[in-house]
């Protein structure tokens, strides 16, 4: 949106920014977009030729005057199928009863919503004229960040203004946010046929939507070998100083390669990797660049899940296992250590190899602390979570002892199990989610009873349920 504002011819275009997120707590939305409308005609004057000044302020005067009428006596009531609009008596349109003439009186508006917005089309018609070439180029943006109620009210708001002449609207929004929005606020009652099991819609969102915006643009995902020219731009709009957009480019830039899963991502997402990093080194100026944004790139890579669960459940243990299968040769090494990490993908393998951006993970002391570090700029939980992980991992490796291990050893080992699994229910109740803490008493119940060993049927069902388990524990 900022990129069309920077394209606009001006002075034939005047921009308007309006937050909608900002302002849905407002009891009238079309109060604060006049206001913004007003602001941004006066701004735009500013650089303007003094008659073309002179004009704006009687513009600007009327859009002063409509709101204090809007503020004086419109009440908006919500209902289906739309937004009606009932006005109080307007005290300041008693010229009614003032005038002199009947030719006077017929062209008094009766209607308080007809005459604010006649004298606002007036106005914008002697300034915004077709002859003018001028438009107000109204952004709207975060509108699907609203609650729906407020959303909607925003779009009720906007839809005022398209009979007025050289408005143009630019808005921002998730579609498929805004689409279910209107389909839950305008649901009918059950229909009463067919048993009363099918629900109607009177308006559907997506039929809403083709009615208002005359052209929809999805934004594409950024593409690798667009990579550059989006963070330029993210540099240029948040005005970052030089040494900033150097760390940017010389550091930051060759993890970002890697963080481009399937030759694109949200840019949204983008702008969440650059935050997270900046935090991460505010709060911890002492950890290493890459090391950082390797812990960073592993939580933002969705095909890359299950090395973060090895991350999470065996920290440096786990490194150390890649490091000796990538630098030393070690073909087993990452399987040896848990058998379910033998999927780790190659595209992960490549990244922590010689000369590449990861590879610095692999030889950090204490990775813990920038695991708790990454965590926290990703979760509400953050490190919370960290050590019962690490628990609910210790007895994976356990439990594959317990299944290969012979009868004369069982029973040592199941005593071992017994206190590991006892110790991490207690952890997982600590932790300030009741799933989890509920999940845990269950598995410590589960385990209560120490199985009959002298059966090998009894107890390799008794270890596939516990294993099962310990999987809903971990997910």
């Amino acid at each position: 949106m900022r990129a069309i504002e920077r394209e606009l011819n001006d002075p034939a275009s005047i921009p308007v920014q309006f937050n909608a997120w900002r302002y849905e707590k407002e009891e009238h939305l079309i109060v604060p977009l006049l206001d913004c409308v007003r602001e941004g005609l006066l701004l735009w004057s500013k650089t303007q030729p003094v008659p073309l000044q002179t004009k704006v302020l009687g513009v600007a005067g009327t859009i002063g005057k409509a709101i204090r009428s809007v503020l004086a006596g419109l009440s908006v009531k919500a209902g289906p199928p739309g937004v009606e609009f009932s006005f109080e008596a307007n005290k300041t349109l008693s010229a009614l009863s003032e005038a002199n003439t009947q030719d006077e009186a017929a062209k008094v508006p009766g209607s308080f919503y007809h005459a604010t917005f006649a004298a606002l089309s007036n106005a914008f018609n002697t300034f915004l004229g077709s002859e003018t070439g001028r438009r107000v180029v109204v952004f709207i943006d975060d509108l699907d960040r609203c609650l729906p109620e407020a959303a909607l009210d925003v779009l009720e708001a906007m839809k005022l203004f398209f009979d007025l002449p050289g408005f143009v609207f630019i808005v921002g929004l998730d579609q498929q946010v805004i689409e279910r929005s209107i389909d839950l606020k305008y649901r009918a009652t059950l229909d009463g046929t067919s048993g009363g099991i099918e629900k109607r819609f009177q308006i559907r969102g997506a039929d809403y939507i083709k009615k208002i915006f005359q052209v929809p643009y999805a934004v594409a995902p950024v593409a690798l070998r667009q990579l550059d020219e989006f963070l330029n731009a993210v540099y240029i709009e948040a005005e970052l100083p030089d040494s900033q957009v150097n760390e940017f480019k010389s550091v930051v830039g060759r993890h970002l390669r890697y963080t481009i899963a399937e030759a694109s991502i949200n840019p949204r997402e983008l702008k969440r990797y650059l935050n997270a990093y900046t935090l991460t080194r505010k709060v911890k100026p002492g950890l290493h660049k890459d090391t950082i944004l390797a812990i960073q790139t592993i939580a933002f890579r969705p095909d890359w899940d299950i090395v973060q669960r090895a991350l999470l459940s065996y920290g440096d243990v786990f490194t150390d296992a890649v490091k000796r299968q990538v630098i030393l040769g070690e073909g087993s090494a990452i399987r040896d250590l848990d058998e379910t990490l033998a999927g780790v993908p190659d595209s992960f393998l490549n990244y922590v190899g010689p000369n590449e951006p990861g590879n610095e993970m692999l030889t950090v002391d204490n990775l813990d602390e920038y695991i708790y570090s990454g965590e926290a700029t990703r979760s509400s939980l953050g490190a919370v979570l960290l050590d019962p992980i690490r628990s609910v991992a210790k007895i994976s490796q356990m439990l594959r002892d317990l299944r290969s291990a012979g009868p004369d050893v069982r029973q040592t080992l199941l005593k071992q199990y017994s206190d590991a699994v006892t110790s991490a229910t207690s952890r997982l109740s600590s932790v300030p989610d009741p799933h989890l803490g509920r999940l845990g008493n269950v598995w410590g119940t589960h385990n209560t009873v120490v199985p009959p060993v002298n059966e090998d049927t009894v107890f390799s069902g008794w270890c596939d349920e516990d294993d099962r388990l310990r999987k809903a524990v971990l997910k």
